[in-house]
């Protein structure tokens, strides 16, 4: 049951430049005035770096800030199920797991087009892309996001997600690495046994 009335957007991960906080903060200073939201910050931020953030953020958006941080599995998959974006506006990633996540979840993520992120996250069907680093780009894709007929709502769409839980599923990873380790053959010649 995503927040609507306000938009809860999400950010898991350390609160950092190479994560993208600068940008995301940066980002909803702009869209303050423009529609309602609330941010949860799950993650490590040290008291001091937390102050940093908030001189450098106007009042107003540093009142909508919630943070979190060493949550358990089932109370980030609580944050989720109340979340209506998850936002991740990295620098670097390979394959970020906050974004599997999500995904599975059902909620919609935007997020910048780098790494491994693209395999996941699919424009128009379960969230929005952005060049990594790109500040305009992130308050573009977030005032679309809110606007779109899903997101906007909490929602994607029904087939995609289907089809990601099934992709994600335990049971297809098991399988694949159990496929894995049947097709090593055993040390390979001049290595230890």
């Amino acid at each position: 049951m995503p927040s609507l009335e306000p938009i809860r957007l999400i950010n898991v991960g350390t609160v950092s430049h190479r994560k993208g906080t600068d940008l995301l903060l940066r980002a909803l200073d702009r869209l303050v005035p423009e529609f309602p939201f609330e941010l949860t910050m799950v993650g490590t931020a040290s008291t001091g770096g937390r102050e940093a953030l908030r001189r450098e953020v106007s009042p107003k958006l540093w009142d909508r800030i919630l943070f979190k941080s060493d949550l358990t599995p089932g109370e980030l998959a609580d944050e989720l199920a109340v979340a209506t974006l998850k936002v991740l506006p990295t620098r670097a990633d390979t394959s970020p797991n906050v974004v599997k996540e999500a995904v599975v979840a059902g909620v919609p993520v935007v997020a910048s087009r780098v790494g491994g992120i693209p395999d996941y996250v699919f424009p128009e069907r379960n969230g929005l892309l952005f060049p990594p680093g790109d500040l305009d780009g992130l308050v573009d894709a977030l005032r679309a996001a809110v606007r779109h007929p899903l997101f906007g709502k909490g929602r994607v769409d029904p087939s995609t997600l289907e089809s990601m839980r099934a992709y994600l599923s335990p049971a297809l990873m098991a399988e694949k690495f159990l496929v894995l380790y049947r097709s090593m053959d055993g040390p390979k010649s001049g290595g230890r046994a």
